[in-house]
C-alpha cells in the first residue's frame, strides 16, 4: 500500500471529521471503517468525503480521477469499505489512468 496516497486519505479525513457527528477513527489508519456495515459515513458523507479525497488527490498528483463510478459501485466488494480498501481502489485507478 502507497503510504503517500494512504496519508492523503488519512489527511482528508482529518480535515472533515471536525464536521462529522460521528467521525472517521483515522487512528486506525488503513483499518478505518468508512461505509458500510461498520463504517461511520452515511451515502451524503461519503459523497462529500470522495469529493474531498478527488480534490486532494488532484492537488497533490495533478491527475484527476473519479472514484465514485459504476465500477466503483458494481464491486463484490466496496472499495469505500474503509481507508485502505479506499487506497487499494486509488492505487488502481493511477495504475490504469494515461499519463500526460
Amino acid at each position: 500500500m502507497n503510504p503517500e496516497v494512504l496519508q492523503l486519505v488519512i489527511r482528508a479525513a482529518e480535515e472533515t471529521n471536525p464536521s462529522r457527528r460521528v467521525p472517521i477513527d483515522v487512528q486506525r489508519g488503513a483499518e478505518a471503517p468508512l461505509f458500510g456495515s461498520q463504517g461511520v459515513l452515511d451515502s451524503m458523507a461519503l459523497v462529500q468525503f470522495i469529493v474531498e479525497v478527488e480534490t486532494a488527490l488532484e492537488d497533490h498528483t495533478g491527475t484527476s480521477i473519479v472514484l465514485a463510478s459504476e465500477r466503483a459501485m458494481s464491486r463484490r466488494r466496496s472499495p469505500f469499505a474503509s481507508i485502505g480498501s479506499l487506497v487499494e481502489y486509488i492505487e488502481e485507478l493511477f495504475t490504469e489512468a494515461p499519463t500526460a
